[in-house]
């Protein structure tokens, strides 16, 4: 069974810690040969003050500077857009205007996909196309190995359904991407 002593030294060291305590101890023990020496006046050579040596304070070191990390920004290519331009008298001709849309976060470039994949989605339903139409295996191996553009921008752009499913229709047709290609090449170690 425990001291009632040890139960609040126990409370004492959890409480300031074992340092803190040792050195109170050694402060409190100074002051009392201290007051003795004066009352007795006469020096104990086993117990004087010049023997009583109080640890050295502690060094703190400064905590160090957390260095701030430079955020790294995916390259975006700029976006090409064709819109119709009325030149001269009914000549209508294509015209590439060139838009810059940086995404900060994936969360707005999320936002941004599944608008223009419900965009174009309507915009098929309204000129009477349907999926199937549009995910044909040539259709495919054009935009996506020819030209080189990605799952996602097939679905934003010409489908109007998530990329996964493009992706899946590419991958039963027999389909891949260039960043397929390479995933592939190098998970296979070629």
């Amino acid at each position: 069974m425990t001291e009632p002593i040890d139960a609040e030294v126990q409370y004492i060291v959890a409480r300031y810690g074992i340092r803190k305590t040792h050195l109170a101890l050694l402060n409190m023990m100074k002051e009392e040969h201290e007051y003795l020496h004066e009352y007795f006046n006469k020096t104990d050579p086993l117990v004087s003050p010049h023997n009583l040596q109080t640890p050295p304070e502690p060094v703190v070191q400064p905590t160090p500077v957390k260095k701030e990390r430079k955020q790294r920004m995916k390259k975006i290519m700029p976006q090409v857009v064709n819109e119709p331009a009325v030149l001269a008298e009914n000549e209508v001709k294509d015209v590439v205007v060139l838009t810059s849309d940086k995404f900060r976060d994936p969360k707005e470039m999320k936002e941004y996909q599944k608008t223009a994949e419900d965009a174009r989605r309507k915009l098929n339903e309204e000129a009477g196309l349907q999926l199937h139409q549009i995910l044909t295996k040539e259709n495919l191996k054009q935009w996506v190995e020819v030209e080189g553009h990605t799952y996602a921008w097939v679905a934003r752009e010409k489908a109007g359904c998530p990329d996964t499913q493009v992706a899946a229709t590419a991958q039963m047709m027999g389909v891949k991407s260039k960043i397929s290609r390479k995933r592939g090449m190098i998970m296979s170690g070629k």
